[in-house]
């Protein structure tokens, strides 16, 4: 090994360095790709179950949330519907107690000997009670 070293042997020297550097660094960006890239799916494989879960939590949370206001709606609208029955009760007995009050104050008037619009209004409201108990 007594040769001389020249600056041709240096540059080879250098080239192939250089190559070996190159070469290095390429296959470090390709181990780094598919390493991170396996890294990645492995993340996401153990974050898909977790997203699954939070959605269905947050899908259970808001149809739970409108099934409570559609209980709430329903009861509302049962309640509204027994107060308009006993209403609409009330004012049945109202008319009815009012009708047998006018038949009595048109009898009263038609014993007395009352005639014309007394007799006319009272075989009127007889008809029309009579064909009300018919419709029943």
């Amino acid at each position: 090994m007594s040769e001389p070293i020249t600056i041709n042997a240096l540059l080879q020297l250098g080239g192939i360095i250089a190559a070996f550097w190159g070469g290095y660094k390429i296959l470090m960006e390709i181990i780094k790709t598919i390493g991170g890239k396996y890294v990645e799916k492995k993340k996401q494989e153990e974050l898909e179950p977790t997203l699954i879960k939070n959605i269905q939590d947050e899908r259970d949370k808001i149809s739970e949330k409108y099934d409570n206001e559609l209980s709430e709606m329903r009861n509302q609208i049962n309640e509204n519907h027994a107060d308009t029955e006993a209403k609409l009760q009330e004012l049945v007995a109202m008319v009815m107690i009012l009708t047998k009050g006018q038949v009595a104050a048109l009898d009263g008037l038609k014993q007395q000997g009352c005639n014309g619009k007394v007799t006319q209004a009272k075989q009127e409201l007889d008809e029309f009670l009579m064909s009300k108990a018919v419709d029943i």
